[in-house]
């Protein structure tokens, strides 16, 4: 291994990068610049690609009136009460070094600007990011749970648009046939804590739920919303913070669990050749179009969904509707694509900074898509000017073609099926980036190949089938648009700025006024009376003073020797009774866990700051570490 580390930081220190100029690379850039140097606030559009430019005061108050209007605020001691419950469950799932704490993230609105009268009254969707993590374990659950009752229940809970076409394609004498439309109003949030637990318990009749799991699905339904200044808000009207917010990690699949129980008592109590569900979007045929019928259905509907504390819209005796993005025609009984009013399309540029992957087979991937959602050829080629307009615009030369959608033969029932094989595989992704010369994919596959041959004790861990390499994009003009928001709408009377030094004697502070600088890569250089220097890197994701008085500890008492290895490398000059100065300066800012991304830009910028050759005492493993700041402390570590 140590032979595999040593080539792999060798290849990261020899990228060769290269000078990149094209015309949409040098818009991003300026634009990119723009923003960075704006201190207003672009705020997305709802439902189309418009985005808003505000000041900050306006932006700030328009969120704390969307916030006021459902929300009331928490006190800290609640956000104390759903961590412990929290640590209870992944201790109990035994999943602690698995999953990471909650993080507070500030809300935000999105503006409704296809609402009418919005220039007079602007109308917002609030959107809270903060996620529960015990969400993913969640989702998992109700995942298992969901496709257990799909596979007993004769129902039609549709998970894409293929699944709506092949139920649309498989109806009987379309001709006679009239669509009932319904929609359910604010699906998400108007699931309450009664309803949930009513659902739960009716899926125990197919399948078994542990009591961990209840209380794991439930426990993610503890929803918190935190403004711009770290001020924690609950829903109104709620019992232990229950909500299902737009977003959530399960929320798809608490959803569905709900649909499929709305299904199974439409089917039980309502006389309808077919229906169907798909999220808030329910869609049924009736025989014949008799109004009396199709009223009475109308209000025997509501008052199902009524009974379960939701509202919906329904419409009745259609032939033809928008579903998703296809429309159905029960006259032709034919399917065309479907955009709303307004919709732009756009495509990824053809020069832009992605995996030549994704560029190469996006046409391709857009032609079978229209295809797919045309019945004929006709249908297509009618559809197809304005993506292949669309395409063009983003620099492709490519044009979309019809692909003949083949059926695919049926099962033979009485053949067993072949057991099918899940590898555990491991995944490189390193980001893409044009202005990287060096090919990182295939010398990484290279040194796999050089170090773990047939017949290494390893080989069976890392070899073509079980490591795989992927491309990852580099940060979008989204996530560049986010920070910028987040870093322009702190309030600056939020929490109060930490002193930046706490010396009793400033002349002896190690960072020269900066000891309480929290979030940092630092450098620690030791110079020998006898030798020559070297240095050590390092990171202080809290104030710096505690990482320091760590250090020092380590270098008054022996027992602490081992702890890091600049500690090592002081007592090892003190056995030898060399005399040594140190010094201290900061390297990098940055910030700290990022659970949308994944990423950790602190522990990123300690790696760079390693990898660079100036002689340091850092071992190589600390290049592999795992992030350390979005791991969970046990409550007894808070104290501390």
């Amino acid at each position: 291994m140590a032979a595999f580390e040593h080539d792999l930081l060798k290849m990261v220190e020899d990228l060769e990068f290269r000078p990149v100029n094209n015309e949409f690379q040098t818009k991003l850039a300026k634009d990119t610049k723009l923003i960075n140097s704006s201190d207003s606030v672009f705020v997305n559009a709802d439902k189309t690609r418009n985005m808003y430019k505000m000041n900050t005061t306006d932006y700030n108050k328009l969120l704390t009136e969307n916030i006021s209007h459902k929300y009331k605020k928490a006190d800290r001691n609640t956000v104390t009460e759903i961590n412990d419950e929290f640590n209870v469950i992944i201790d109990e799932l035994n999943i602690r070094n698995r999953i990471d704490e909650t993080s507070e993230r500030p809300a935000f609105v999105t503006l409704k600007d296809h609402k009418e009268g919005f220039e007079t009254n602007v109308k917002c969707r609030l959107i809270n990011p903060t996620k529960p993590e015990i969400g993913h374990v969640s989702k998992k659950m109700l995942d298992r749970i969901n496709n257990e009752i799909r596979r007993q229940l004769p129902v039609n809970q549709w998970t894409s648009t293929s699944t709506v076409l092949k139920w649309f394609d498989d109806l009987p004498n379309k001709q006679n046939l009239s669509f009932l439309v319904f929609d359910v109003e604010d699906f998400y949030p108007s699931i309450s804590e009664e309803l949930l637990t009513r659902c739960l318990s009716w899926a125990e009749r197919f399948v078994a739920i542990t009591a961990a799991e209840r209380r794991s699905i439930m426990h993610a339904r503890r929803s918190l919303l935190f403004d711009v200044e770290g001020n924690a808000w609950e829903k109104k009207g709620t019992t232990k913070q229950f909500d299902v917010p737009m977003g959530a990690f399960d929320g798809a699949e608490v959803c569905e669990l709900v649909g499929l129980y709305l299904l199974n008592i439409i089917n039980d109590k309502l006389e309808l050749d077919s229906v169907g569900i798909y999220r808030d979007d329910g869609l049924a045929v009736i025989r014949g179009r008799s109004g009396r019928r199709a009223d009475r259905l109308r209000k025997e509907l509501t008052r199902i969904f009524q009974s379960c504390g939701l509202r919906i819209t329904v419409q009745t005796n259609v032939k033809m509707v928008d579903f998703l993005d296809v429309t159905l025609n029960l006259t032709t009984g034919k399917h065309y694509p479907y955009r709303k009013p307004n919709d732009e399309i756009v495509y990824v540029h053809r020069q832009s900074n992605h995996p030549p992957a994704v560029l190469k087979n996006l046409t391709a991937a857009i032609g079978k898509r229209i295809s797919e959602l045309s019945s004929t050829e006709d249908i297509f080629d009618q559809a197809a000017p304005a993506y292949a307009e669309a395409l063009k615009t983003s620099g492709y030369v490519e044009t979309i073609h019809y692909e003949t959608q083949e059926e695919t033969p049926p099962q033979d029932q009485t053949t067993k099926k072949r057991r099918k094989r899940h590898r555990r595989t491991i995944w490189f992704n390193p980001p893409y980036s044009e202005n990287v010369k060096t090919n990182v994919g295939s010398l990484f596959l290279r040194l796999m190949r050089r170090h773990f041959p047939r017949g290494n004790k390893l080989n069976k861990i890392f070899n073509k089938n079980n490591l795989k390499v992927s491309y990852s994009a580099m940060k979008n003009m989204s996530n560049i648009i986010k920070s910028h928001n987040t870093r322009v709408t702190k309030s600056p009377h939020g929490q109060p700025q930490a002193a930046a030094c706490n010396c009793r004697n400033k002349d002896t502070c190690p960072l020269r006024g900066e000891c309480m600088a929290s979030a940092i890569v630092y450098k620690a250089t030791v110079t020998p009376t006898a030798g020559e220097p070297v240095s050590y890197v390092g990171l202080a994701g809290g104030p710096f003073k505690t990482r320091y008085n760590n250090h020092n500890k380590s270098f008054r008492h022996e027992r602490y020797e081992k702890e890091t290895e600049l500690s090592k490398h002081v007592w090892g000059l003190k056995k030898r009774g060399v005399e040594y100065s140190m010094e201290w300066e900061i390297i990098a800012r940055s910030n700290t866990h990022k659970r949308r991304s994944g990423q950790c830009n602190l522990c990123l910028e300690e790696k760079i700051a390693i990898i660079n050759k100036d002689k340091k005492i850092n071992k190589r493993t600390e290049l592999i570490s795992t992030c350390r700041h979005g791991r969970i402390k046990k409550p007894a570590d808070r104290t501390r």
